[in-house]
């Protein structure tokens, strides 16, 4: 990743759109191929997003795309926000509970189902994996989706639904070859739940008893295809990894209930 600091236009220095670049960081040429918008236009774009103050902006570069790192702070949040700096876009937007202020979060965690609803609202595509954890003591919710251009990564408030971050990312379209013969839609269950699961079928586990490889891979084979590569049992779960084509998966299903407590998809 290349990055330069916002500087003044002095003896040596390169102005491109109102931005001045620092010579031994990019030569005039590369720049001047780029119609940037001002500093000034991607703060605006910035501000139209956060109410706040800004603390930092800098032009950097990733993977051949420009962009403003812009940094914003109000009285209780950090903001980071990346405006595309050839279309005015908000490519990134991440917000953060300023560490010197004091926060308590109260309320019911939501659904999954629920959680996904709200990225659905962000974001189009395929969900690829969904977790629930905790950033700075608080419960969130981390979504990675992805459509036939954008890889999207979403981080909501679990109890809110709050948006508290989100990026996308352009990644090279999966070879139009590879045949995919299953229906990949999935209802993940809630983390939360998972031990819940578990302490409902245990009085069933001597009546109905542990599913067999190959009901299990049925299961599978609902949400993926492919070849099985790996496949174990772990205590009251079975973890299975498959392959198809440049698609890999790995999931992990409830050995006595045929749940399915994870699912992940990653294309290579």
């Amino acid at each position: 990743m290349k990055k330069w600091m916002l500087i003044p236009a002095l003896a040596g220095v390169v102005a491109i759109g109102g931005v001045a670049l620092a010579n031994d960081s990019v030569s005039s040429t590369e720049a001047s191929k780029n119609q940037f918008i001002t500093l000034q236009k991607a703060k605006e774009l910035a501000l139209q997003k956060v109410d706040g103050v800004v603390t930092d902006i800098e032009l950097e570069k990733d993977d051949n795309r420009y962009y403003y790192d812009i940094e914003l702070q109000d009285d209780k949040f950090e903001y980071d926000v990346e405006v595309d700096a050839v279309t005015g876009k908000i490519i990134k937007f991440e917000k953060d509970y300023d560490d010197d202020k004091n926060h308590i979060q109260t309320g019911k965690v939501m659904s999954t189902d629920e959680a996904i609803a709200v990225a659905k609202t962000k974001a189009a595509g395929v969900v690829k994996e969904i977790e629930l954890g905790e950033d700075d003591g608080r419960k969130v919710y981390e979504i990675e989706m992805k459509d036939d251009e954008f890889e999207y990564d979403i981080e909501l408030d679990a109890v809110t639904g709050e948006v508290l971050e989100f990026e996308k990312d352009r990644h090279r379209r999966v070879n139009q070859n590879v045949k995919t013969k299953t229906d990949h839609s999935l209802t993940v269950v809630q983390p939360a739940s998972e031990k819940q699961v578990v302490a409902s079928t245990g009085k069933q586990q001597k009546q109905k008893g542990r599913l067999s490889k190959e009901q299990v891979l049925a299961i599978a084979n609902k949400h993926a295809s492919g070849v099985v590569t790996d496949f174990e049992l772990d205590d009251y779960k079975y973890e299975i990894e498959m392959r198809d084509g440049n698609i890999e998966y790995e999931l992990e299903i409830h050995a006595y209930s045929g749940v399915v407590l994870s699912f992940e998809r990653d294309d290579d």
